[in-house]
């Protein structure tokens, strides 16, 4: 048996999951939606962590115990092993706590119910669950799922448009022991994160969605629109961000901001294109943009950030393998 399961099946069938998901929460009329689309979610995320431990050949097993089958890892527990994996540009702690209340709602849909009520919260954990997975596909998988569906969740099941914090405001005192509980639970996470100084939209994050009629269709990135003729009702259309504007930089203006030297060592064009070389950037479309017909490379904001991120010794290393690449060839 392989300890470590297939490292492709696993990252397609993350992906797979997710659009799945995706699929289920955005149709216009579903029963059981939100419990449906979250058993997914939660699922393409076990996948997806597990995907990242299998590619560098960590266990997905528990150990083996005697006359019982081989047990997979659960979510928290595959999580928790990849925590030393997961990159500088996703801060571990903040996506582990978006799941892991996450996987509450998703551990009482499957053995028990949850209180009406909790649509709006839950819409705002998944979304930024969402947005987290794309980020975790992007820089260890190198694939953007956005290239392939609309990751926008459709707010169709609510009145007025959700926010999850005044949600979490107006029932901050509720009598219902269960509601009160997971809001407080919710609470003291957004509370301990912030003390910790951690990126909490990365827990949860409120976004704004519009829906107006398709004729009026006008610059959003996003828009989704309601066809009273159309057979599915609903219609995406997604608009690609300019990506003069999403990676407006080139390589002279990366060397000015980061400046003459980072962590120790001098950073030069060369210690920057050993960075690059070393770290896949030219495959990984959050930090790199070519145009089709010619002219310099372009680099996102993030990837300064990135870059700053790297350790001493992992610049070094980046350093010394791009002096070392035609070397085995």
């Amino acid at each position: 048996m392989n300890p470590f399961g297939k490292f492709r099946c696993l990252r397609d069938n993350a992906k797979s999951a997710l659009l799945a998901s995706l699929e289920i929460y955005n149709k216009p009329q579903l029963a059981y939606r939100d419990e449906c689309f979250v058993i997914l979610l939660a699922n393409a995320w076990e996948l997806c962590v597990k995907a990242l431990l299998s590619k560098n050949r960590v266990r997905i097993f528990y150990p083996k115990e005697r006359d019982k089958p081989y047990l997979t890892l659960s979510l928290r527990d595959a999580l928790q092993a990849a925590k030393p994996l997961f990159p500088p540009t996703v801060p571990f702690a903040p996506v582990a706590a978006n799941l892991n209340s996450l996987v509450d709602y998703r551990n009482n849909a499957v053995h028990f119910y949850n209180e009406p009520g909790l649509g709006v919260l839950v819409y705002g954990l998944s979304q930024t669950a969402i947005i987290n997975f794309r980020d975790i596909f992007i820089t260890c998988f190198n694939q953007d799922i956005a290239d392939e569906v609309n990751l926008s969740l459709m707010p169709l099941s609510f009145r007025a448009p959700p926010d999850p914090i005044e949600f979490l405001r107006s029932n901050a005192d509720s009598d219902n022991k269960f509601l009160s509980a997971y809001l407080h639970l919710i609470s003291e996470t957004t509370e301990s994160l912030e003390t910790s100084e951690t990126d909490t939209g990365r827990f949860l994050t409120v976004f704004s969605v519009s829906l107006q009629s398709t004729k009026k269709i006008t610059s959003a990135d996003v828009v989704a629109g309601v066809q009273n003729e159309s057979p599915e009702g609903i219609l995406l259309v997604d608009r690609k961000v300019d990506p003069n504007k999403s990676h407006p930089k080139l390589q002279k203006h990366v060397l000015s901001d980061i400046g003459r030297e980072l962590k120790g060592v001098r950073f030069t064009s060369y210690t920057f294109q050993a960075i690059v070389w070393d770290h896949d950037i030219k495959n990984n479309p959050q930090y790199y943009w070519k145009p089709e017909h010619g002219g310099s490379s372009q680099y996102s904001p993030q990837l300064i950030a990135f870059v700053r991120s790297l350790t001493k010794t992992e610049i070094e290393t980046a350093i010394e393998n791009y002096r070392n690449r035609n070397k085995d060839h």
